[in-house]
């Protein structure tokens, strides 16, 4: 029955429409969303082609990304991705990785700390300011249930980790 159940979910999990953020929980910010592969993931690292390697060894199956941006006071833009793998192993790899290579996404003097979120584990990202005055925080949250991973990245005047949690906890 157990293994009845689990082939029901990757099926589930591999058809259909992946949830993302709501277009309306971001106000005022125009929103596009699309498919997200593994070469589009790859993108985000430093040493691409290896990560891209390694998503496929941890079994990512596919992914959707919503794109929010505009001029806002709060937040000028924000993505929200979906992202599905074969295993929940592969999935709470994906987020161990991120976790642990905050430099190679944002730069060195990025960190990164536990988070959780509706009972999903993860991790939330610092990425390191740049010198400029009018540098505006980032800050990224992952989070994993199952094979599902949600990605949460926000980027304006008034990102904190209380508004980045917060939006999170809206997010699938």
């Amino acid at each position: 029955m157990a293994l009845l159940l689990a082939v029901a979910a990757s099926a589930i999990a591999l058809s259909g429409t992946l949830p993302v953020l709501d277009a309306t929980a971001l106000p005022g910010l125009a929103a596009t969303t699309h498919a997200v592969g593994a070469r589009d993931l790859a993108a985000d690292l430093a040493g691409g082609a290896a990560f891209e390697a390694r998503l496929r060894s941890w079994g990512f199956r596919r992914g959707r990304e919503r794109d929010f941006q505009g001029p806002s006071k709060h937040i000028d833009r924000a993505v929200s991705r979906t992202l599905v793998f074969a295993t929940g192993g592969g999935a709470r790899a994906y987020v161990a990785y991120i976790g642990a290579h905050a430099a190679a996404l944002y730069g060195p003097g990025s960190t990164s700390s536990r988070l959780a979120s509706r009972g999903r584990p993860g991790v939330l990202v610092d990425a390191a300011a740049c010198a400029c005055h009018r540098a505006a925080p980032t800050l990224l949250a992952v989070v994993a249930r199952g094979t599902r991973v949600t990605w949460l990245e926000a980027n304006g005047g008034e990102v904190t980790r209380a508004v980045l949690v917060a939006l999170l906890a809206r997010a699938p």
